[in-house]
């Protein structure tokens, strides 16, 4: 069960991936043949449930896309069984504190190095054969990502002891929400969003952790530039509302008399 995407940020390559939110199968289907790295399905804000996202796990497995899942809290329900879909890594959002990142790898990981329970979900195809079983339990807590997100600017005051638990593989920086936790909301680009945004980047360097970063069309070479190895950029349902958008006004565009 090697991770491509573990490999290849080993190996100091960017990594890009996209958002899907809506529970459209073959949306899934149709953004993991787009080129992208990886696909982030969105069990915080989508409007999936847990078997549609195990469904889309499968789907975009069998293309070279990486399925990773956002689980809508730092759980063990949550995160327990959307590791059990088999997606590659999780993205658990608002960890804010050294305690609560503990909490997010233990959960993630099998014992000893945590307390994630030995079910046989989807992630082994529900037990169904002997050697995926002891397959996946063995390699498992290597080569799932551990994702935390940063996108507070508490979690921004904590970033060293955060960083300190061993576990966590990405650093992700949420810049809506850090930039409405410091009174900016919205304000993506401003000199003190790009103060805190640096400082993750660079306490990520200090501890061998991968900076990530909710991007967008216009900013991902300066989040490059900025050090950030792992963007997200993108949304299906507003790329699908955007293209939808611009037909519409070429359209009344052509029929004005």
């Amino acid at each position: 069960m090697e991770n491509t995407i573990k490999k290849k940020l080993a190996k100091n390559e960017n990594v890009f991936g996209t958002f899907i939110m809506t529970n459209g199968l073959d949306t899934a289907e149709i953004i993991a043949h787009a080129g992208a790295d990886c696909i982030m399905i969105d069990g915080e804000h989508g409007s999936m449930d847990l078997e549609t996202a195990g469904r889309m796990v499968s789907i975009i497995r069998g293309t070279s896309t990486v399925p990773f899942l956002r689980v809508a809290g730092n759980e063990p329900s949550l995160i327990k069984r959307g590791l059990d879909t088999g997606a590659a890594g999780i993205m658990i959002p608002m960890v804010n504190t050294k305690e609560e990142a503990e909490a997010a790898v233990k959960l993630c990981k099998y014992p000893p190095m945590g307390v994630r329970g030995m079910g046989a979900g989807r992630a082994i195809l529900f037990g169904a054969g002997a050697d995926e079983y002891e397959n996946y339990f063995k390699h498992a807590n290597d080569e799932v990502l551990v994702i935390v997100q940063i996108e507070h600017k508490q979690a921004v005051d904590n970033i060293e002891e955060i960083l300190s638990v061993p576990g966590i593989d990405i650093a992700f920086v949420g810049p809506l929400d850090l930039s409405t936790s410091m009174g900016l909301s919205g304000q993506l680009t401003h000199p003190e969003v790009h103060k805190q945004c640096l400082k993750v980047v660079e306490a990520c360097q200090r501890h061998y952790v991968i900076p990530g970063i909710m991007s967008w069309s216009g900013g991902m070479e300066q989040h490059l530039e900025m050090g950030f190895k792992f963007l997200l950029g993108g949304i299906d349902a507003s790329i699908l509302y955007k293209g939808v958008r611009e037909l519409v006004k070429e359209f009344k565009s052509s029929t004005k008399s």
